[in-house]
């Protein structure tokens, strides 16, 4: 059979029972009345072929890029039963347009899914009377997105159709749909929400010292991974758009490890397990964003090594010389950072955690400067010469007169 559709709004609304409600049901439900042309309180009927209830899906990007290809399934179970009905609902799928990522701060986007209501109902759809089913979205292995609100109580009422004299039909029905969470009436364009978020990395490089050498390039090495614990063993860019690279001041770059790599550029997208270069001056710094709970992060300073209880890094300055450093990194909060593993500093993304990660590198050279002769003193120096040479002087020739 084919069906008509009558959609006029909430769909909670025509399952309170009111005495004189034009839109109310009554104490039957064969008798059940509806407004098809009322205000946005009045129930959502539908009839027995027409029977697609289209739910909203809202993913909220709090921060960072999500990805760009997203597929949300759902699953549709009869309660008191635990077999999911097979087609129940469609997918819904996120599809980024080339240049218009998913992109925040604070930022909505919206997909779709179809609840066919008489693959649902299967053989109640022409069985007067009131049915729940729960409808739960799969939870997804996209890095960075959560649900949020992912299930839903969808209450069918099957009811006869009336006439003109509000008689019900013989062999025509109508389906009137309520959604609820938690006890409370949700509408359709509320139906399930998703949220993306991320966090970033600041890697900075300070020298200190009387012989540093502001003006020397420091090279380091970084690292993304994906979060072990993940169900899905390979992550695409479609699933994850990667780190991003922040702006480039003056002396940083960043490229990919390797001779004959070229530098990228500010806003670029790095990929997980590579390996990248980094080079910092003093007071130089590179932020690196989106960066989902879950990933996981290395980096080290190139040349740097572990000796004593310390790590050093020997090299030269840009005049040749030989020079030390000793390696220490702090956080934002210039608390110490361990170092993980030898001269490697690592962790992971916490997404209880709502601070940012900074691994502020700081090479301390403590050599000293040779000093020599103090200057200062010279006049003094010389002062004490002329003196003890009169002196002498003075002795030689009283020496000379006695003996004459």
């Amino acid at each position: 059979m084919k069906l008509k559709k009558f959609f006029a709004g909430v769909l909670a609304a025509a399952m309170m029972l009111t005495v004189g409600a034009t839109s109310a049901f009554a104490t039957t439900p064969d008798t059940i009345s509806v407004k098809k042309d009322g205000s946005e309180t009045d129930a959502k009927m539908f009839t027995e072929s027409d029977d697609d209830l289209v739910l909203t899906k809202t993913l909220h990007v709090v921060k960072g890029t999500a990805p760009d290809s997203m597929t949300f399934s759902f699953t549709v179970v009869k309660q008191g039963e635990t077999t999911a009905i097979n087609g129940a609902a469609s997918n819904a799928v996120f599809t980024a347009t080339q240049g218009e990522p998913f992109v925040g701060p604070n930022k909505n986007y919206t997909a779709t899914t179809t609840v066919q209501l008489a693959t649902v109902l299967g053989n109640n759809k022409d069985k007067v009377g009131e049915y729940s089913y729960t409808i739960t979205e799969s939870t997804p292995a996209y890095p960075g997105v959560t649900p949020v609100d992912s299930t839903l109580t969808m209450k069918i009422t099957v009811v006869n159709q009336l006439d003109e004299q509000k008689q019900p039909i013989a062999n025509s029905y109508g389906y009137y749909v309520a959604l609820y969470r938690d006890n409370k009436k949700v509408e359709a364009k509320d139906a399930f929400k998703n949220s993306y978020d991320s966090k970033s990395l600041t890697l900075s490089k300070t020298v200190h010292g009387a012989l540093a050498d502001l003006k020397k390039d420091f090279t380091f090495t970084i690292k993304f991974t994906k979060d072990t614990t993940t169900t899905t063993a390979t992550i695409t860019n479609e699933m994850y758009r990667g780190p991003q690279v922040g702006a480039l001041g003056d002396n940083v770059s960043i490229k990919l490890a390797g001779t004959g790599t070229t530098p990228l550029t500010a806003n670029t997208y790095l990929e997980l397990d590579k390996p990248y270069t980094v080079s910092l001056r003093h007071n130089g710094s590179l932020e690196l964003s989106n960066l989902p709970a879950g990933i996981k992060y290395e980096v080290f300073e190139d040349g740097s090594e572990v000796s004593g209880s310390d790590v050093v890094l020997n090299t030269t300055n840009t005049s040749g010389q030989s020079v030390k450093y000793v390696v220490t990194v702090k956080d934002a909060d210039q608390n110490a950072v361990s170092f993980s593993s030898n001269n490697t500093v690592s962790g992971q993304i916490n997404k209880e955690n709502p601070a940012n990660v900074t691994t502020a590198f700081h090479n301390t050279n403590n050599a000293e400067p040779d000093m020599g002769v103090v200057l200062d003193n010279a006049p003094y120096i010389a002062m004490l010469a002329i003196v003890a040479i009169g002196g002498v002087a003075l002795m030689l020739n009283k020496r000379r007169r006695d003996e004459e």
